[in-house]
């Protein structure tokens, strides 16, 4: 399993849920070696970041998933943070997290992407079905064609969707992923079509989509809700393209609420048998 070290996660509530212990480790999926962070004890929730990101991007939403009753494991995808590796597409890293959750031990686990992790997230329920209990995607890439040239200029002005205090962190992580892994996944992405794959999902999804988002528009987010079988869509009022970072504590309660859906339903299930 490799060498584990404790960092602590910056939460948005004050006093005693303010930080939460995170563990950080390595684990051996075949060729990949993925880096890890983790938290909590319960049920296993997986998070996905997006294109040029890291785990790092989950920690505000650790203090409140974590005191929630759920296991938080979040990967630094192939090519990105700390895996080594060269970036995939979209398909293939879906492959390689279903065998992550295979190595790990997970049966069943609530999921959750955000950006280009909200697509492989998509993928990854669409592929495995009712081993994902619930989905939740934040203001998710994966619409072909659309808008390709705004997307790819809005990328590169980070003032427009990134909260100023979260600079230091993009950039930090932006350079780990080397220049070719950024180029490769945008080319990946721009390719990929996510709307025939929700047609796939039979799980629970919810759609979370920041009001002001400009690299991924709310009406990305309204044409992808038709598309669910079982999904509906919840606008975070003046949050961009990072909720889960310039509003933690919308975004986990909204996460929160809708995964307790599934336990509770689970729970009522056990005691009627």
């Amino acid at each position: 399993m490799g060498k584990r070290k404790i960092v602590t996660a910056e939460g948005p509530r004050q006093g005693i849920r303010t930080t939460r212990i995170v563990v950080a480790r390595r684990v051996r999926v075949g060729e990949y070696g993925f880096f890890l962070s983790e938290g909590g004890f319960g049920a296993p929730l997986l998070l996905l970041h997006g294109l040029g990101a890291s785990s790092r991007w989950w920690y505000p939403l650790f203090p409140e998933l974590t005191s929630e009753n759920f296991r938080i494991i979040a990967p630094d995808l192939p090519g990105f943070g700390q895996s080594r590796g060269k970036a995939m597409s979209v398909k293939s890293t879906a492959r390689i997290v279903v065998e992550l959750a295979d190595r790990l031990g997970l049966g069943q686990f609530f999921l959750c992407g955000h950006s280009m992790g909200a697509a492989i997230a998509a993928q990854v329920a669409a592929d495995v079905g009712a081993r994902v209990r619930r989905v939740v995607l934040i203001d998710s890439a994966g619409i072909a064609g659309r808008r390709s040239a705004r997307w790819i200029g809005r990328l590169a002005q980070p003032w427009s969707w990134c909260p100023a205090g979260f600079y230091t962190t993009l950039l930090g992580d932006l350079l780990r992923a080397r220049p070719r892994n950024l180029i490769e996944s945008a080319h990946h992405l721009r390719r990929y079509d996510i709307l025939p794959v929700l047609e796939l999902i039979r799980v629970p999804t919810l759609l979370l989509w920041g009001e002001r988002d400009s690299l991924t528009p709310l009406e990305h987010g309204e044409t992808m809700a038709k598309k669910l079988r079982d999904g509906r869509l919840e606008v975070i009022p003046k949050a961009k393209h990072l909720p889960m970072v310039s509003h933690p504590e919308t975004t986990s309660r909204l996460m929160v609420d809708f995964f307790r859906e599934d336990l509770k339903s689970r729970g009522r299930a056990g005691a009627t048998t």
